[in-house]
């Protein structure tokens, strides 16, 4: 189906983004614990700083003692000390 028609029906719905097929969602839990849904994949990888691709580009989490809580397919959770969440858009 079309992002723009599925877009529109959850508009028209009052629906949420994260309930389209794909779309990613990240969800911040305070300073330790950043759960992204739907990634492409692990492009880097540190204690300091960890990269994940997203449809849009990639998210970006950096701070200290950063690590793999859980990781599936479709889940990934990186826990430690969290400084900062950032989305970079693909150009």
């Amino acid at each position: 189906m079309d992002r723009g028609i599925l877009q529109r029906i959850t508009d028209a719905a009052d629906l949420q983004d994260e309930l389209l097929p794909g779309v990613p969602l990240v969800e911040i839990a305070g300073d330790g614990r950043v759960l992204i849904e739907h990634h492409f994949g692990v492009t880097e990888y540190g204690r300091c700083q960890v990269c994940v691709r997203v449809k849009y580009g990639f998210v970006i989490v950096t701070g200290s003692r950063l690590e793999f809580s859980r990781m599936t397919k479709d889940v990934l959770i990186i826990s430690g000390h969290i400084d900062c969440v950032r989305l970079e858009r693909r150009r």
